[in-house]
């Protein structure tokens, strides 16, 4: 794959898709470029696999629907051998795309901010895209089930034997600082400081060595763990903060992260808008409906 040139000096925005998730990328983004800074030019990146040409023209007409960004698709289908085993339940292969923002593809590129397609956004992203991180290599807001994992003592078992998170996280991969463990599906790179860290191959190669219960979002987390900028959770509200608030026993844990304003919700379990009734679902469906209605 040739390194992607940039459209302008705008602010670089990448998603991961296959053609089950197309159709909720295409919300994605249209709820992106709604609330988006029309001052601003937003570059958009979709790495993708085996998504059909009528998605890909669907996604096409959004994009001109507004002046202010260009939307390219990179086939992805030589680096999805790569990766293509590493997946689960409700996370695809295609997830583990971003490990490629680490490296050639996006060597043209000093930051760029990668958003999961299950996600609504709400804010302003390019006030995300702005923010100092600080000198340091990647901003990401904290995974808020691992706080829900801890408490729970969830167990998780690696080479068939049970581990609490903090046990895997520690011996397994060799993070210490729980607190900092992101939630990948909103990340911002600043690819200058990646490079000096690690690469794509060597992001791979990690990721092939086992079967991690996060895929790519273990493998990151590793990689960053001592060099992550902790993003306020209003720019990646997960919904399971939603779910286990309905919980009086779980609620003391998640005191202070929940909102009622967000920048970005993530729709980050299996439950799903398009397929059950999930917390703050309304927000998906309002622009799914606008989105059918602007495209008739």
């Amino acid at each position: 794959m040739q390194p992607i040139v940039p459209a302008f000096s705008p602010v670089n925005i990448c998603f991961a898709a296959n053609g089950g998730y197309a159709p909720y990328l295409a919300v994605s983004m249209y709820s992106l470029l709604c609330n988006a800074d029309k001052s601003r030019l937003y570059d958009i990146i979709v790495l993708c696999n085996n998504v059909p040409e009528e998605s890909l023209e669907r996604l096409g007409k959004i994009a001109a629907m507004f002046d202010f960004c260009s939307l390219r698709f990179v086939d992805m289908s030589d680096f999805h051998l790569t990766v293509r085993d590493r997946h689960s339940s409700y996370i695809t292969a295609e997830t583990n795309y971003r490990l490629a923002i680490l490296g050639e593809l996006f060597g043209n590129y000093d930051r760029v901010l990668y958003l999961d397609c299950d996600t609504i956004i709400l804010g302003d992203v390019s006030e995300l895209f702005d923010i100092d991180l600080c000198g340091k290599a990647v901003g990401g807001a904290e995974a808020m089930d691992i706080r829900i994992f801890m408490y729970t003592k969830k167990s998780f078992f690696i080479d068939d034997y049970p581990y609490n998170f903090g046990g895997y996280a520690g011996k397994f991969m060799g993070i210490h600082h729980l607190e900092r463990y992101f939630n990948a599906g909103v990340t911002l790179f600043d690819l200058k400081k990646c490079r000096e860290i690690t690469s794509a191959d060597a992001a791979v190669e990690l990721l092939n060595r086992r079967k991690w219960v996060f895929n790519d979002q273990d493998v990151l987390n590793m990689l960053f763990n001592e060099s992550v900028f902790m993003l306020d959770i209003k720019w990646n509200y997960t919904t399971n903060i939603e779910h286990a608030y309905d919980d009086i026993k779980m609620r003391h844990i998640l005191s202070d992260c929940r909102r009622s304003e967000y920048g970005i919700i993530h729709y980050s379990s299996g439950r799903k808008p398009w397929n059950s009734e999930t917390p703050l679902n309304s927000y998906y469906h309002k622009y799914e409906k606008e989105l059918q209605e602007e495209l008739l």
